[in-house]
């Protein structure tokens, strides 16, 4: 893959019970969301002072910024950090209030969040095709915003909602292609 890059202008959101989740993960490190306060800007630390709902919309920016501010904290190889935040709001928000998304069959599962994709973010598009009996493809296209840190946690997502099926496995998730390397769509290739 080219060199990541990123665009985030910050006119784009996601619901906020992703970055619940990812101050939840914090939590559950023993690190409470105003000890990122030295990493962020005035306006985050006032978002991440107060619970955030889970039906909020929150900006990318801000997820990614927040997202950043917990691998600086926290320490470590930020990468790790971004996909471990993303398995966490899979297995976390899966197991809880989204409970009802789950299937135990894995393609009916990623077909239909495919088809609820604006239900989360309200940008892009996402289209989910089966390449195997245990393997399938997410493509996510026209992403006007984008970046490596949410890329990673997409990673992270998808093998945590794998993890909550109880998907046999091995379970492997690799990104094949990627908007912020330049291409037309992030590809995110699946097997269990």
């Amino acid at each position: 893959m080219a060199v990541k890059r990123e665009h985030l202008p910050g006119q784009v959101h996601v619901k906020g019970t992703m970055i619940q989740a990812h101050l939840n993960w914090l939590r559950s490190k023993g690190l409470e969301p105003a000890a990122l306060a030295p990493h962020l800007s005035p306006d985050l630390r006032k978002l991440v002072a107060h619970n955030v709902l889970a039906t909020s919309w929150v900006s990318l920016l801000a997820l990614v910024s927040v997202d950043r501010a917990i691998a600086l904290l926290v320490g470590g190889n930020a990468d790790d950090v971004f996909r471990e935040l993303g398995r966490h709001s899979a297995t976390s928000n899966l197991a809880g209030v989204y409970a009802g998304f789950v299937s135990d069959e894995p393609h009916r599962f990623f077909e239909k969040q495919a088809r609820l994709h604006a239900r989360f973010q309200d940008f892009g598009a996402s289209a989910y095709a089966e390449t195997g009996p245990k393997s399938g493809r997410m493509t996510l296209t026209s992403y006007v915003e984008y970046s490596p840190v949410f890329c990673l946690s997409a990673v992270g997502y998808y093998q945590g909602a794998l993890e909550t099926m109880k998907a046999p496995g091995p379970i492997r998730v690799k990104e094949t292609a990627c908007t912020c390397a330049g291409d037309n769509a992030c590809v995110f290739d699946l097997t269990w």
